[in-house]
């Protein structure tokens, strides 16, 4: 049985102010929270929101970033989801220290990265069952029910035994370093974080027909088995529930 709860919010900017105080609530139960990050619209609408009004709110010292996926380009490039971050959340928050930011390197030779991204996570993350497991993981959801970087046409990847592997986009053939299904789902608190009416359609699909798209839907697939998954939604994102 998934622990599961649902939160709706009325916009974008609602939703962002409801996922801070849940990370207070929870920097209030850990000395220090491992934080793994997800690309996207969502996600840079949060790092805006934390830029803007959390510089002395939040303890950054309490938090260490990690990204559960990452496209194989350079920091400079746009696709990039640390360089993302840098922009919108690092180079407007000085309070947050460099030492506890661990990219991935998307410039990288992708095989080589995600070992060694493996052993990053090994090395700084609690291990359960002989896999590291985060504090919280934030996830998108993509328009085809991707997540992280696993994408339906190779959904075996999330059944992995290794910590990383590597992702394909179907379409434009890009590679991306991302975390396993096994250590999404090993990790404490596992958020989706999804707005929009274009994530109507998956948000549906997987919170009240799961089963029938678990082979399907990367996205189905994320149940933490000693955690809890949360669902943080805007009006247009739930508007089919």
């Amino acid at each position: 049985m998934i622990k599961e709860e649902i939160k709706v919010y009325e916009d974008p900017n609602a939703l962002s102010k409801g996922f801070t105080e849940f990370v207070l609530k929870l920097l209030d139960v850990y000395p220090h929270i491992n934080l793994a990050l997800s690309g996207g619209t969502t996600p840079k609408v949060i790092f805006d929101y934390w830029a803007e009004n959390c510089k002395e709110s939040i303890d950054w010292n309490r938090i260490s970033f990690f990204w559960g996926d990452e496209r194989c380009v350079p920091p400079e490039n746009v696709m990039n989801n640390f360089g993302m971050t840098k922009d919108h959340l690092f180079d407007k928050v000085p309070g947050i220290p460099n030492n506890n930011i661990y990219r991935i390197h998307g410039e990288n030779e992708p095989e080589e990265e995600a070992l060694w991204y493996g052993t990053v996570l090994r090395s700084k993350l609690m291990q359960k069952q002989d896999m590291p497991s985060f504090e919280i993981v934030m996830l998108g959801l993509g328009d085809d029910g991707h997540t992280v970087s696993i994408f339906p046409n190779q959904i075996e990847l999330w059944d992995s035994k290794d910590i990383c592997v590597i992702g394909e986009h179907p379409e434009t053939g890009m590679q991306r370093v991302t975390i396993s299904g096994k250590v999404v789902n090993n990790s404490q608190y596992v958020v989706f974080l999804a707005t929009g009416k274009n994530k109507a359609e998956k948000v549906r699909d997987i919170l009240k027909n799961r089963k029938e798209y678990l082979n399907k839907y990367p996205a189905a697939k994320v149940n933490p088995k000693r955690g809890y998954l949360y669902w943080f939604l805007d009006a247009e994102a739930a508007s089919l529930l």
